[in-house]
């Protein structure tokens, strides 16, 4: 029976008011574990609200690990989920008054292009409350700050967290510093005097903790992380210990820890005699439901301590975090806090403290999660659209804070170790993860490495969405993968390399033994053998077909000096249907590979090459030696037609494209006439059509190189286009 009564005049939404009630009934124990809840539509029709309404709070509920959802059966009371021990109240934290009301005042006595969105946040408001503290209590400046943190911002934060998070603390216990990392070596220093020697973390997890607590001298372990948390099974029995936590929003994963994982934890804490370190980074942006309460909030014990930050929620630059304490360690914290000065802004801390005081901060963070929630949006309709073919890149982590994990899978296979064997492999993914991040810093966007995270074939970045502006999201999604893309069609390490472009279809390989044929020509000119045998590489290009699961696809297979050899994914972009039969627009370009038939990368003539390609908005630029004879395309090879008889280079003066051997052979099996010419820049008026040949584009007809247009439907184009896909 739900006897919920609506208020109507609450400043709650609906929502909210029915996800309390059942919250507080499960915890209770009036709803019991595994006892099935009415079905959308009957809770609906039973308090008057919509289907909709209702599954926002079930939702939200199943998320916090209330509720678990059985398909096909319906909803139920999740286990574990009921609170064993009555509930704090406010007077029951140490006998002191936790909840703060928010009428205290200030009392007297040239950088990355999307380093930051100005949209996010209003400096007009902050300005006002700086003038404020200027104005009304400069003489508060004149003194050195409170080593703890000032007490009107103290005073602010501990009402804040009460009501925004469920955590129960007064001002005492609230310690103020620059960034969370100067808060865990205070923390570390009252574990030392607690003869706390030993810590866990989350793997994977948040690397500076680590270090900070390991140049402590703390022993350490790694405790995995899976999809409801930290495995708790895990963590040490009988040493006493700090475990450091991210129960709302795990980074990198994104796990949620449901109420019964968090009951354990606790329960674990208090039968070790150890302390949990919360860290509770933006667990306020959250974009789906509510924020889930913090764990300190069913802390009856005193074992949590809570760690929170401004940096996501009002600007980077503020550089303040707070630190909560259980009482027992405020104690200890005294007892050291005059050997440290405060190193945050005392201006700052009253200027945010009047901010809060206002308002301000509520107002600001309501229209931060409007404006990154839509960003989040539009963030993952442009991977969607640009960059999930064939899963180069997808989106994990995507429903709450400041960035997502962006996973890009290469399907990466090693097919010899080489003489450095796996030292090599781990050196690679190293070069590739470089190379990534600094193309997407050339387009003014922030990615940075999670190499926890790699595996073969997989590498995982974080991507810092919230500092792009709104309408700039999608060019700036495209712009990134498009730059990843590039990257990893330039091959994997600095080396020296040969490399060989395989197209797949109906994942068959297509001539695998022209193409290793020229592979073991283009190794045998460096005096290499090819370390793989062609069965090894057919092998190695249906297991990784099957991996994709799509039909069409370009592997890169690679060969290095050290004779360490891979095959992956290429991105590719095949031509339209369209562009078939419209030709693609080109230009020329001034430049020469330093040995062409050798199928080898030239990164610096691929760098220009691609340059001028998106400055032009080309399809392909045509190479001109310094004869002005043009020899290939930056990435494929070219010919030409006149009065029915073709055109292309001289075998010598360009890379030997499998696709171009291809087309030889239907030419003169057909009886065309073929010339074997280099054409000069003044003679391209002369010649009816023209065509690329490579293979992702196959046999491509140009439109225009420059100014100069050609025919697409030249008879003799068409018919070596129709035979080419014949074969």
């Amino acid at each position: 029976m739900v006897s919920l009564e609506i208020d109507h005049n609450s400043g709650k939404s609906l929502y909210v008011q029915l996800y309390e009630y059942l919250k507080e009934e499960i915890s209770e124990g009036r709803i019991e574990t595994g006892e099935r809840l009415p079905s959308l539509r009957c809770m609906a029709s039973s308090v008057g609200m919509s289907v909709t309404t209702v599954k926002m709070a079930y939702e939200q509920l199943m998320t916090e690990g209330y509720l678990i959802s059985r398909p096909q059966s319906g909803y139920y009371a999740a286990q574990g989920a009921v609170v064993k021990d009555a509930r704090r109240s406010l007077k029951d934290h140490g006998g002191k008054e936790g909840r703060q009301e928010s009428s205290t005042k200030v009392q007297k006595g040239d950088t990355i292009r999307f380093s930051w969105d100005p949209e996010s946040f209003d400096f007009v408001k902050w300005k006002k409350c700086m003038s404020a503290v200027l104005n009304e209590t400069p003489e508060l400046l004149l003194s050195e700050g409170d080593r703890q943190g000032e007490p009107a911002l103290r005073a602010e934060i501990a009402g804040y967290l009460y009501k925004a998070r469920g955590v129960i603390c007064s001002q005492e216990q609230v310690v103020i510093s620059a960034g969370t990392q100067q808060l865990i070596n205070h923390l570390a220093r009252i574990l030392k005097m607690m003869d706390i020697e030993h810590v866990s973390v989350e793997d994977p997890g948040y690397m500076p903790v680590r270090s900070i607590f390991r140049d402590w001298g703390f022993s350490m372990n790694s405790i995995p992380v899976r999809g409801d948390g930290i495995v708790i099974e895990s963590l040490p029995v009988n040493i006493r210990t700090a475990v450091y936590v991210s129960p709302q929003n795990q980074f990198p994963t994104g796990a949620v820890m449901p109420i019964s994982r968090r009951h354990e934890i606790l329960e674990w804490a208090e039968a070790n005699d150890s302390i949990i370190i919360e860290d509770d980074y933006n667990s306020e942006l959250r974009y789906t439901g509510m924020p889930i309460p913090a764990l300190q909030g069913i802390d009856h014990s005193g074992r949590v301590v809570y760690l929170g930050s401004f940096s996501s929620t009002l600007f980077p630059a503020i550089r303040i975090s707070y630190m909560v304490l259980p009482e027992e360690m405020v104690k200890l914290y005294e007892s050291m806090r005059n050997n440290y000065d405060q190193t945050c802004s005392k201006t700052e801390q009253l200027t945010l403290a009047e901010f809060m005081r206002r308002g301000y901060f509520h107002t600001n963070l309501r229209r931060v999660r409007k404006l990154y929630s839509g960003k989040l949006r539009e963030t993952l309709e442009a991977i969607r659209d640009y960059g999930s073919e064939g899963g180069f890149l997808t989106a994990e982590n995507t429903q709450s804070g400041i960035n997502i994990i962006l996973k890009l899978n290469t399907h990466t296979r090693v097919l010899a170790q080489g003489k450095r064997g796996e030292a090599r492999t781990a050196e690679l993914r190293c070069e590739m993860a470089d190379r990534l991040i600094k193309t997407a810093a050339e387009a003014g966007i922030k990615v940075n490495s999670i190499d926890q995270l790699d595996s073969e074939g997989q590498m995982y970045l974080v991507f810092y969405y919230n500092q792009i502006p709104l309408g700039r999201i999608r060019a700036a999604v495209k712009t990134m993968i498009e730059g990843f893309e590039s990257a990893v069609t330039k091959g994997s390490g600095s080396l020296p390399s040969v490399y060989e472009v395989i197209r797949l279809i109906g994942g068959k390989p297509q001539f695998l033994s022209e193409h290793y044929e020229r592979l073991e020509k283009s190794l045998a000119s460096m005096g290499l053998p090819v370390p793989f045998t062609c069965d090894d590489l057919a092998k190695s290009l249906t297991d990784l077909a099957a991996e994709i699961g799509s039909d069409d696809h370009n592997v890169r297979v690679e060969v290095d000096v050290d004779g360490h050899s891979i095959v992956h994914l290429n991105p590719a972009h095949y031509p339209s249907a369209k562009l078939y039969e419209t030709g693609v627009r080109t230009d020329l370009f001034k430049g020469e590979r330093k040995n062409p038939n050798i199928k080898m990368m030239d990164h610096e003539l691929r760098d220009a090459t691609d340059r001028a390609i998106r400055t032009g908005d080309l399809y392909e630029v045509l190479l001109v030696n310094n004869d002005g004879k043009i020899t290939e395309g930056s990435r494929s090879n070219v010919f030409f037609i006149k009065d029915g008889e073709v055109y292309t280079s001289p075998s010598d003066t360009v890379l030997l494209g499998v696709t171009r051997t291809m087309i030889i052979r239907i030419i003169e099996k057909a009886g065309i006439p073929l010339h074997y010419h280099l054409v000069g820049k003044d003679e391209l008026r002369s010649f009816d059509a023209a065509f690329l040949s490579g293979t992702s584009p196959k046999v491509l007809p140009i439109a225009s190189i420059g100014g100069i247009s050609y025919d697409v439907n030249d008879p003799v184009l068409r018919y070596v286009m129709k035979e080419y896909n014949h074969m």
